[in-house]
């Protein structure tokens, strides 16, 4: 039976080229989608066995669009296309259920492997990098839960007797670590991920 994909990418142009090559090698593309949200719709509608999601997209972004997935259709693993190597992305992209990792500057058989692969149940996520580099530190830890808690960055620093440039640094380093965006991102991250102490 055919692997089933849906293939989200705001790039009307890359989606053509990419559904040509995946139909030329027997993969059958169920759906596009130009952006987050459509990705999520025709996830939901269409039950793929994989989404093949570009990070940058509209309205929802890769990432984000992953974590979504994984929770929605149990059945279908993403791979995510993306034009940046970049570890630490990787390893946000693993974080949040990704199970393949595919820049757009490598050949085009290594994608056909890559969904072969994790459609057969493969994780295909490798990393150079250690993963030490996300462990939260205690200082990060007790600012994390700060956050958590509704508290400023001056009441922070109040808190920890540090600066607020201290603080600051601190909360961009948890930013980078976890993948979020905004506090709010970032404490949802941590909740799922079990870092916070409730109730808080």
């Amino acid at each position: 039976m055919a692997i089933r994909v849906v293939l989200a990418d705001d790039h009307d142009l890359v989606r053509t080229c990419i559904r040509m090559l995946l139909c030329a090698h027997g993969i059958d593309v169920v759906s596009e989608a130009g952006d987050g949200r459509a990705l999520l719709r025709d996830v939901r509608e269409h039950r793929p066995d994989i989404a093949l999601v570009d990070v940058s997209m509209p309205l929802l972004d890769g990432i984000e669009a992953t974590r979504r997935i994984t929770k929605l259709s149990a059945e279908t693993s993403v791979v995510i296309l993306t034009m940046h190597s970049d570890a630490h992305l990787a390893r946000i992209a693993r974080r949040a259920g990704a199970r393949g990792y595919v820049t757009k500057d490598e050949t085009p058989d290594r994608l056909i492997e890559i969904i072969r692969r994790v459609a057969a149940g493969e994780q295909c996520i490798a990393l150079d990098e250690p993963e030490d580099e996300d462990v939260l530190t205690a200082r990060e830890q007790e600012i994390l839960q700060l956050i958590a808690e509704g508290k400023r960055n001056q009441e922070i620093a109040d808190i920890i007797s540090r600066s607020i440039h201290t603080v600051r640094s601190h909360r961009a380093r948890l930013m980078r670590k976890l993948g979020a965006r905004s506090a709010m991102e970032l404490v949802s991250f941590a909740e799922e991920q079990g870092l916070l102490r409730w109730p808080v």
